[in-house]
């Protein structure tokens, strides 16, 4: 379930991340998911996988003896991720880098509080 988070985070996040070079990518053939599906589309792509990692993190305190403090830190991070959503619009993709920052503290409040977690329990 960690992988599954991991990877469905940071996938929603490059998705999202490479809106921003949707011309370049169809210039060059590459075949990134908002060329290939446009930059709407992409988003919501983004957008799933973002609630698939959340619900993965919530699975692994369904199946780990996780203290009550980890939820907490997970519905942080859910708010972090959406915030991150909502900063990138199909009409407007000036704010790619504020994403790209908070994703980045994403990462830390989650090591932080899985950390706790784990030396608590």
């Amino acid at each position: 379930l960690l992988a599954a988070a991991i990877g469905t985070w940071v996938g929603g996040f490059d998705v999202l991340y490479a809106c921003q070079d949707v011309a370049f990518d169809r210039g060059h053939g590459l075949r990134s998911v908002p060329a290939r599906y446009g930059v709407p589309a992409a988003l919501g792509i983004s957008r799933a996988m973002h609630v698939a990692a959340v619900l993965c993190l919530l699975g692994l305190a369904w199946v780990t003896p996780l203290p009550a403090f980890y939820l907490v830190g997970v519905g942080i991070v859910a708010l972090l991720l959406a915030y991150e959503q909502s900063l990138v619009r199909a009409d407007d993709l000036s704010q790619v880098k504020r994403a790209f920052d908070l994703n980045g503290y994403v990462g830390i409040l989650y090591l932080v509080v899985l950390a706790a977690a784990i030396y608590v329990e």
